[in-house]
């Protein structure tokens, strides 16, 4: 089994890459003013991120990892009022984006994380705290030579095992049919997750739609972690 301590000796290509995208002025300004009450700018110095963020214990925590624009999140919230949402992302305009949902709808149950999801995950979340993790349309990285940055790897299929509870729940979807083989083949490889029934979702992701317009089919797959 692959040790949690190998991201620390060896950091994994990262799967994603920091551009300058549009950004919009009330964006911009979300960051400057509403990140502070709403989340965090995360560095793996900083430690386990603090209790203001994940939320009352005694509730499920959820993590969603590239959540876009954020519109799909901001639904989930808004619909499970007894459950606690972290969301990480690195792309400046969809945090602002988000920020502005949290802020216009009054969301308590949400914070936002921007960083590096493994660095987050691995030095941010405590073992056995989560009860769900998303990665819905993570980037696929179509070009072979690239699906080395696939964020879904062993490494990081064992990282989500360490940071869930018992019964803990991994949902996933692409609308990238040979990244979909891969999930499925690296999960079969495992023993401790469980296939189960897929999620349905209340609405789909700005990614989802970008796919279902090229024609793309959309996979989704839940796991549970049994042992």
């Amino acid at each position: 089994m692959i040790s949690v301590n190998s991201f620390s000796t060896r950091r994994p290509v990262r799967s994603f890459v920091r551009r300058q995208g549009r950004i919009t002025s009330s964006q911009k300004s979300a960051l400057v003013e509403l990140l502070p009450k709403y989340g965090i700018q995360y560095s793996m110095d900083a430690g386990l991120l603090p209790s203001n963020l994940t939320g009352d214990p005694d509730f499920p925590l959820i993590l969603d990892i590239g959540f876009g624009d954020g519109e799909l999140l901001i639904s989930m919230a808004k619909n499970k009022v007894g459950t606690n949402f972290i969301g990480i992302e690195v792309y400046d305009a969809g945090i602002g984006h988000c920020l502005k949902l949290i802020e216009q709808n009054k969301i308590n149950n949400l914070k936002l994380v921007c960083g590096d999801a493994v660095e987050v995950m691995q030095f941010g979340i405590e073992n056995e705290s989560l009860d769900e993790i998303n990665l819905l349309f993570p980037d696929p990285w179509p070009k072979k030579r690239h699906h080395k940055r696939r964020i879904i790897n062993p490494e990081f299929i064992e990282l989500m095992s360490k940071k869930l509870v018992l019964g803990g729940l991994v949902n996933i979807s692409t609308d990238w049919e040979n990244y979909a083989e891969q999930v499925l083949d690296l999960f079969d490889q495992r023993e401790d997750f469980v296939k189960k029934p897929s999620f349905t979702r209340d609405e789909n992701t700005k990614f989802e739609k970008r796919g279902i317009s090229l024609g793309h089919e959309i996979f989704d797959f839940t796991y549970k972690l049994m042992s």
